[in-house]
């Protein structure tokens, strides 16, 4: 009896594992009149993304069905979350709106798709996007708003995963009480961060701030009004490539101290207290004009067209 026993229990276990594993579907619905004891299916939608995420397989898709709140998400597996047509709200008061943190080997991919978020922090919100581990990390045309709560930053990349890619493109990032974007990576394996067509304005601190293990390339983007850097690389295991950017009404606008360097490409610095500080460089072709300090970067030979 004893052997029919452990034969059966281990017969139901078997099938509460598969049934489980169907369950999850390759993409999955949210509504704000949803209920997150729905399938998540279109006709029966979950109410949140932290409901739908369970229920969807890994390298699935959470789609939106109308403009509503749905909530703050930790994120563990390989997954696209996707706001769109709308800008699907996430708020977090007094918390962080997404947590980025794949750990497991089994998913060999490891990347995190975020579309059309509303991130609101509500003066009170810690962290808009927090990546602890992942292998990509793309964020596009998300708006980050308003984390004053400690330590209050829009995107916080802090990582011990080697050779990390995090992308943000046409995203809004502003008045945060720290840094719009911060990266610190692990000892010999950088993060790579690319900043494509954001704003990153009204921060307490810096637009992006690379504090070690980190490099930058940023294009088309306006970093103005922030109260530290519009780009700052703060060791020298930090760098940033900055072309057709705008930095103004910043406190520096480049700053690249402790043997870190910035590179600068056809981009407006104007209207700073200070251009830049350290080690910052220019091919020649930048407009610097009308900051407080108005110092020149240093000349480098513009690079070869092939």
């Amino acid at each position: 009896m004893m052997k029919i026993l452990k034969l059966s229990l281990a017969v139901l276990t078997v099938v509460l594992l598969a049934t489980t594993a169907s369950a999850q579907a390759s993409r999955t619905w949210v509504s704000g009149v949803g209920d997150d004891l729905n399938p998540c299916s279109r006709t029966a939608p979950c109410k949140t993304f932290a409901g739908a995420i369970s229920k969807t397989a890994t390298g699935g898709y959470i789609n939106v069905l109308d403009p509503a709140g749905y909530g703050s998400v930790t994120i563990t597996k390989s997954i696209t979350i996707d706001g769109g047509p709308f800008l699907a709200g996430i708020l977090a008061s007094g918390t962080t709106g997404v947590i980025i943190n794949i750990t497991n080997a089994a998913d060999t991919n490891s990347v995190v798709h975020l579309r059309n978020l509303d991130f609101e922090g509500f003066f009170t919100g810690i962290r808009g996007i927090n990546v602890i581990s992942a292998k990509k990390v793309f964020i596009e045309n998300c708006k980050i708003t308003g984390f004053r709560g400690n330590p209050g930053r829009g995107i916080d990349v802090g990582t011990t995963v080697a050779n990390m890619q995090v992308t943000v493109k046409d995203s809004t990032i502003t008045g945060n009480l720290a840094q719009g974007i911060r990266v610190s990576g692990p000892a010999n394996n950088s993060v790579s961060l690319n900043v494509e067509g954001t704003t990153i304005s009204l921060n307490d601190n810096s637009a992006v701030d690379l504090i070690q293990n980190a490099r930058a390339s940023i294009g088309s983007s306006n970093f103005s009004q922030n109260g530290s850097a519009g780009v700052f690389a703060e060791a020298g295991t930090t760098q940033a490539d900055v072309a057709y950017t705008r930095m103004a009404q910043n406190i520096i606008a480049a700053s690249a101290l402790n043997g870190g360097v910035i590179r600068l490409y056809n981009s407006q610095i104007v209207q700073n207290s200070t251009s830049i500080s350290g080690n910052v460089v220019s091919h020649g072709n930048n407009a610097v004009i009308n900051n407080g300090v108005n110092t020149l970067p240093a000349l480098v030979p513009a690079p070869a067209l092939q």
